[in-house]
């Protein structure tokens, strides 16, 4: 990334570099915590780690302005992993690999990690540069965003004096966020039964692959395929062909569009040739059916090791028609705010426990900027596998945050985007989870705001960041802290 650091926001892709260079999936950023300790050490700057894995840093404010309100910078530390089947990366051990692509940055076929990288490379620019003018300033870099939301859970009160709130974890430069949704996940056990495959069958694998995914909240308006529902409905139009399922699994995250399913089925070896041509008939109708939105969706098909055990026709369709049943898309859309989504669900996971419990264990996250609806469609999306067998629990509940139509900093942020782009910002409220609407439980009296970068397509491989947006969001930021009084 040396490119790119004769560019306005040269600290911050400075410090994005190195973030990078640490491995910080999920559940597992306690590299990069120990080194943001050890670099706050090296400059003086305070730093505690609360007992939840959060990170909360300090610095004094410029000459000058001591007596301006305290204003408390926040990004998360963890990043989502996901890479493209076809390549070899451990993101426990190996480092991402950015790439320059015209005006955008993006990964060697893995996350980037811009979501929430470069807002956190924001605030320890902001840390490192005395030259800067700003009233007392905290940061609060979260543990755990993506996959539960636990440092935001966790923040004890009283932990931080701010008043004001910047979070930096919204993707669209030019708009400000003051607004988003709560989520909740359904979280499905559906056990099963198995008998003896036949000694004489045939095994097959089916895989759909070549998705786009993506993130199921900003994404899940844009038309794209679910590879577990696409799957399901693949083989409800083998109906013809006497199949047994012995494996079915998809996604990885429930946050995540799932890009990828497999399963394996077994047959008598005369319907070999029909599964084949079904199979390729199929593909080309898929491919038309998502043209648009998804170029490179590939099924296939292929021989596999006969399996010493199938699902029992009982368990097979349980699975198929609970899959089938389960709502998954866009429900209803925001009255108060254009294009944007009110309340979505995404089945994210299948995934297959093969030892002694003999599991589906399933995962829906469902959210809404209305906390009824969020609840209304998750019990319905429980109940529909509950008549078939499978035990469904409500859990990870969050809520949304309600927008604050007398809120000063956005009043604050919206003159100084006018002063410097000459073009009047747009209130938004996002259709994902911001770790704000958790701050409020102990926070009340947080007055707080979202903005960011362009990162298209985060939580997939696609993901990249609009370069010039950074510079945006990096002079939007500085002057913020600035005009702030």
């Amino acid at each position: 990334m040396h490119a790119l650091q004769s560019t306005i926001a040269s600290p911050v892709w400075s410090y994005f570099a190195t973030i990078c260079s640490i491995p910080h999936p999920s559940k597992h950023d306690r590299k990069l915590a120990d080194w943001i300790i050890q670099w706050a050490k090296e400059k003086n700057i305070s730093c505690v780690q609360d007992e939840i894995g959060n990170l909360i840093l300090k610095k004094s404010a410029s000459h000058g302005y001591e007596n301006n309100t305290a204003v408390i910078l926040q990004a998360h530390l963890d990043m989502v992993p996901q890479k493209n089947n076809d390549i070899d990366h451990n993101f426990l051990t190996d480092a991402i690999k950015p790439v320059i692509e015209g005006e955008w940055l993006r990964a060697e076929n893995t996350t980037l990690g811009a979501d929430n990288g470069i807002g956190m490379a924001a605030c320890l620019a902001v840390l490192a540069d005395n030259t800067l003018q700003h009233g007392p300033l905290e940061v609060l870099l979260t543990t755990d965003e993506e996959t539960g939301m636990t440092g935001a859970f966790g923040l004890k009160a009283n932990a931080l004096q701010g008043k004001i709130l910047l979070n930096t974890d919204s993707e669209q430069e030019g708009e400000l966020f003051v607004g988003c949704a709560g989520g909740v996940n359904v979280t499905v056990t559906l056990p099963y039964e198995i008998m003896e495959s036949e000694p004489d069958n045939s095994a097959f694998e089916i895989v759909l692959g070549g998705l786009k995914g993506g993130h199921s909240g900003c994404d899940i308006n844009l038309g794209r395929a679910n590879a577990i529902k696409t799957l399901v409905s693949v083989l409800n139009n083998l109906e013809g062909v006497p199949f047994h399922i012995a494996y079915f699994e998809g996604g990885s995250l429930r946050n995540a569009i799932p890009r990828e399913a497999s399963c394996v089925i077994s047959c008598d070896p005369q319907y070999q040739n029909s599964i084949e041509i079904i199979i390729n008939t199929l593909q080309k109708k898929l491919r038309n059916q998502f043209k648009e939105s998804e170029p490179n969706l590939a099924l296939s098909v292929k021989s596999y090791d006969l399996p010493n055990f199938i699902l029992t026709h009982k368990s097979q369709a349980n699975l198929l028609t609970s899959l089938t049943q389960c709502n998954n898309g866009v429900f209803s859309m925001d009255n108060n705010f254009s294009d944007v989504v009110q309340t979505s669900s995404n089945l994210g996971v299948v995934s297959q426990n093969r030892n002694n419990r003999g599991v589906f264990d399933i995962q829906v996250l469902v959210r809404s900027q209305v906390e009824q609806e969020k609840q209304a469609e998750a019990q319905k999306i429980a109940q529909q596998f509950e008549q078939h067998d499978a035990t469904a629990s409500l859990t990870g509940n969050y809520p949304g945050w309600t927008p604050n139509p007398h809120s000063e900093i956005y009043k604050i942020i919206e003159k100084q985007y006018i002063d410097l782009f000459d073009k009047q910002p747009k209130a938004m409220v996002i259709h994902a989870g911001l770790e704000c609407g958790l701050f409020s439980a102990e926070y009340p009296q947080w007055d707080m705001i979202s903005f960011g970068p362009t990162i298209k397509f985060p939580h997939s491989p696609d993901e990249k960041v609009q370069i010039n947006s950074v510079d945006k969001f990096w002079q939007l930021l500085v002057a913020t802290l600035k005009a702030i009084d």
